[in-house]
């Protein structure tokens, strides 16, 4: 068995301990090192953050402006956008008619010269007759496309047949061919079977005006009017006079036509091929002196309109001219609208204005007038039952002025809208306006956590080097107590 002295015990067991002891406080202080905060940390750090801006609609009003009763105009806000802090505004403008209520209800009577002189030639193979006829149907055409709802009869006149035994002069000169009719068919092809009737010798415009006159309806609210193409002066009346073209003939015919136009038929007269060098021989007078004795000149005429046509001139004079003496519809256009959007101070100086889309009808200034604040609208012509838009944007600017926060911003001061509706002038406006409010919130702040400890934490290692202080001290004073009692002994 090895002897291990108690010297070499001793002296191991006092290096172990040193050892020991190195070790701990090493640990104790790279401990310490690992929990100690780095030069680049604080323990009071402050967040700093940025307020909040937001744009809000301050409730859903719009501009409404009543457009002289046929148009209406709108200004309000379609769009939000919160990241970009923009508002979209539309603008429309409305024609609120539909096609259908430009309809009036008209009935027009054909009135027809049927004598012998209309069978004359015209141009090349076709006689005068069978263009007016050619014409008047064109002319039917147009009026149905215009107005499906019109109503059209057809009147022929001449003189009867005196050598059949029939009493010329009379009422019986003139004859209806069709009543008033909305069948576009059968409007054509009455005055088209006027090419197949037997042609008088004389003129009696007085007959055909009064078979017209008394064919009409008695319903209230119609327009009404009589087509008369004739190539003659009238030599015939309904009152047994006839073979004259002056005197009594000239006067009851002028008569009629005053009679009709007061009653409320309008009269739209056309005297075809009437030249102002012939003479007429039992007048020696021109067929033109005698025709304006009792239908005037086109200037100033008996009846409502009244043309003096030259054979090369009659179809375009029919079909044109002649239509557009005939009101067959209401004129529910809007025209020369002009919009002026007028913009408040504020809106200038904070926001950005730019367009979304070009207007659809009409044209609008590129950008706002600065000299009064504002942008406007050009729509030449609205039919109805359109609808045109204009839509823009306003975006707040990034150094608008805090003095407008919470402030109720309108987008308009006014608008002002003129324009022209059947000749006569609109003019209309509103201040009524979409608002907005900028709104503006303070950033939160979360302050530093500086909380402190009633106590001290203890380091890692300070209890241990404690303890093996204390065992040091046991053992060395359990040594040196044995080594007195071995000297004793």
């Amino acid at each position: 068995m090895v002897k291990i002295s108690f010297k070499k015990f001793l002296f191991a067991f006092v290096a172990f301990i040193f050892v020991f002891s190195m070790m701990t406080s090493v640990l104790a202080t790279n401990d310490i090192a690992l929990n100690t905060p780095s030069g680049n940390e604080t323990q009071n750090t402050t967040q700093t953050a940025q307020g909040t801006t937001s744009l809000e609609i301050v409730e859903d009003t719009v501009c409404h402006i009543d457009v002289g009763g046929i148009g209406e105009f709108e200004k309000k806000i379609t769009d939000y956008d919160a990241t970009e802090k923009s508002v979209t505004l539309t603008l429309t403008m409305t024609n609120t008619k539909e096609v259908e209520e430009s309809y009036k209800d008209v009935e027009i009577f054909f009135v027809i010269d049927n004598s012998s002189s209309m069978v004359e030639s015209y141009i090349g193979d076709k006689t005068r007759k069978q263009a007016v006829i050619d014409s008047a149907n064109s002319l039917v055409d147009k009026l149905f496309a215009s107005n499906p709802n019109v109503k059209i009869g057809v009147v022929g006149f001449s003189s009867l047949d005196t050598t059949a035994g029939e009493t010329e002069g009379t009422i019986n000169d003139a004859t209806l061919r069709l009543e008033l009719s909305n069948s576009q068919d059968d409007v054509k092809g009455a005055i088209t079977n006027l090419s197949n009737l037997d042609v008088g010798p004389r003129t009696n415009i007085e007959a055909g005006l009064t078979i017209a006159q008394e064919n009409f309806s008695d319903e209230e609210n119609v327009n009404r009017y009589v087509v008369l193409l004739t190539d003659g002066v009238p030599n015939n009346d309904t009152n047994g006079t006839f073979g004259t073209y002056s005197g009594v003939v000239a006067t009851r015919t002028k008569a009629k036509l005053e009679e009709m136009e007061n009653s409320g038929t309008q009269i739209v007269a056309a005297m075809i091929n009437l030249d102002s060098e012939t003479i007429e021989p039992t007048t020696q007078r021109t067929y033109r002196d005698l025709a304006e004795e009792i239908f005037g000149t086109e200037e100033n005429s008996t009846t409502s309109a009244y043309f003096y046509i030259p054979d090369d001139e009659l179809e375009d004079t029919i079909v044109n001219d002649i239509f557009n003496n005939l009101v067959v519809t209401t004129d529910n256009t809007l025209r020369n609208i002009t919009i002026t959007d007028y913009f408040p101070q504020e809106i200038i100086d904070n926001f950005n204005f730019e367009y979304v889309a070009s207007p659809n009808i009409g044209e609008v200034s590129q950008s706002i007038d600065t000299t009064n604040n504002s942008i406007t609208w050009n729509i030449e012509l609205l039919s109805e039952g359109e609808v045109a838009t204009l839509v823009y944007k306003l975006t707040l600017k990034d150094d608008y002025d805090e003095e407008i926060i919470d402030q109720i911003l309108p987008t308009n001061t006014h608008v002002d809208i003129t324009g022209e509706n059947n000749g006569e002038q609109i003019d209309s406006t509103s201040d009524e306006s979409p608002t907005i409010v900028v709104k503006y919130e303070e950033p939160t702040i979360t302050p530093p956590d500086n909380t402190v400890s009633p106590d001290p934490i203890p380091q890692t290692g300070e209890g241990i080097g404690l303890i093996v202080a204390i065992v040091a001290i046991i053992v060395i004073a359990v040594i040196s107590r044995m080594v007195y009692l071995k000297k004793i002994f």
